[in-house]
């Protein structure tokens, strides 16, 4: 009677297992699906938004780039003081006024000597040999005055290696910063479900399924993607649910089981 009992137990929850099992093989999960797309685009393919050309590169299950160029970027360099620049064909010295505020710099040419030279009481000499006869001559007499440029901030700087109009922008008591304007190329990453600022907006990122090809769809309908979302999580949490139930079916009837099956002390 026992076992008969046990045997009919085990039977109805093998039943409710299979049957948690038949629901989790027939359930299939919702799909993230965009009713209105703003923009879908596909392996380099090219999209224009507010004047601006976005060239795309391979558009793959949950990534994207894009590249864009900004025609006028502005980049900037800072001299430290006395840093060695490369001005007019030669090498200077950045040179900045004492004082707290100041709008001026100059750059002072860097002299080389083309002859041997020799230290004697902390002057240096020139040596100038003429057969036998050596003469000494001090540097600074032997050199001829350097050349030193003033600038100003907004003065044009012949930034040499640079074909764009070099600007002074700014000069403080211990720095020099010159800038200039060209073109910039920029780079657009794109994540499943990751805003991404796109034509000065920002969009939601969603990869779909279209004719066999993977494309990009970008959307400000973000209640949209949520409720999608929202749907799939809901789902996982009633198949995980049913996991749960097969596996705590199966465990109790292979406890009753076993326990149906021991010896009896009487």
């Amino acid at each position: 009677m026992q076992r008969r009992a046990a045997a009919i137990s085990v039977a109805i929850l093998v039943l409710l297992a299979a049957g948690s099992f038949a629901l989790i093989g027939a359930a299939e999960q919702p799909a993230v699906s965009l009713e209105d797309p703003d923009y879908s685009v596909a392996s380099n393919e090219t999209r224009t938004v507010g004047g601006t050309e976005y060239q795309f590169g391979e558009v793959s299950e949950g990534s994207a780039s894009a590249t864009w160029v900004n025609e006028s970027a502005q980049y900037t360099e800072t001299w430290s003081e006395n840093d060695t620049v490369a001005y007019q064909g030669a090498n200077y010295t950045v040179v900045i006024p004492d004082g707290e505020d100041p709008t001026t710099f100059t750059l002072e040419e860097n002299q080389t000597v083309d002859r041997p030279t020799v230290e004697q009481n902390g002057t240096t000499y020139v040596v100038i040999e003429d057969g036998e006869n050596r003469t000494l001559v001090p540097r600074d007499d032997y050199l001829p005055e350097p050349s030193v440029f003033e600038f100003s901030e907004g003065d044009v700087v012949d930034y040499e290696g640079n074909d764009n109009e070099t600007t002074v922008a700014s000069v403080s008591p211990s720095e020099v910063t010159i800038e200039w304007f060209a073109p910039m190329t920029n780079d657009l990453s794109f994540s499943e479900g990751e805003n991404t600022t796109f034509g000065e907006t920002d969009y939601r990122a969603h990869f779909a399924q279209q004719d066999g090809t993977t494309v990009l769809q970008l959307t400000t309908d973000y209640a949209d993607y949520s409720d999608d979302v929202d749907a799939q999580q809901f789902f996982n949490e009633r198949v995980n649910g049913l996991w749960g139930v097969v596996i705590l079916t199966l465990s109790a009837a292979a406890l009753i089981a076993m326990l149906a099956f021991l010896p009896s002390r009487y």
